[in-house]
């Protein structure tokens, strides 16, 4: 990852956005989400439903990380019967996160990294 991609972060995070890092969505529906926020100067990671990002979306926004390491908007918007997100630009009633990986996926890459072998 280059500096400038690590500057954008730090700079989404700095202004009480948080980052997703990834997406469990079923059939069109957000099921879990991996995000980081800042916390006493830090970056922290949290899972967390769809109910609590509806519930909490601060008005800072939300952002993204996209394939290439740059945050993208998060928009969320109301449907007919539900709360949507999109990074795409559009207003189809399902929820899209970009190409973020699954949590599941995010949650093995860290237990190998603390693994010592």
């Amino acid at each position: 990852m280059n500096d400038k991609a690590v500057e954008k972060i730090s700079a989404v995070l700095k202004t009480g956005s948080p980052i997703i890092t990834a997406a469990d969505v079923k059939h069109g529906i957000m099921e879990q989400v991996q995000l980081y926020f800042e916390a006493d100067g830090e970056a922290v990671m949290d899972v967390i439903n769809k109910d609590d990002l509806v519930q909490n979306f601060p008005d800072e926004g939300v952002f993204v990380l996209n394939k290439n390491g740059n945050p993208v908007k998060l928009v969320m918007f109301e449907g007919e019967e539900d709360m949507y997100f999109r990074t795409d630009g559009s207003t189809e009633e399902s929820d899209e996160f970009g190409d973020v990986p699954s949590v599941a996926f995010m949650e093995a890459v860290e237990a190998i990294s603390m693994l010592k072998l």
